[in-house]
């Protein structure tokens, strides 16, 4: 449930990525790097975010009981 938030978010900051930002001087940087930037950071941060939310509730990680139950399950009815 939060897995798929957490990739679309990184896709997001990937578009916003400035390389090399913290090599450029103060001087010369311009307010669309900067707000380039901003939006990277923004996005990373939601994406971290999901993600840590999905490892907290979603059952698709090995150690939920929800993915321990599946597994079992599908054990269950293999021959």
């Amino acid at each position: 449930m939060y897995l798929v938030p957490a990739f679309l978010f990184a896709a997001f900051a990937s578009l916003f990525y400035v390389p090399g930002f913290l090599d450029i001087p103060l001087g010369l940087l311009t307010p669309r790097l900067l707000v380039s930037q901003a939006l990277f950071a923004v996005f990373a941060l939601i994406a971290l975010a999901a993600l840590a939310r999905s490892i907290e509730l979603d059952p698709v990680w090995p150690w939920r009981p929800g993915f321990r139950r599946a597994l079992d399950r599908l054990r269950r009815r293999a021959p």
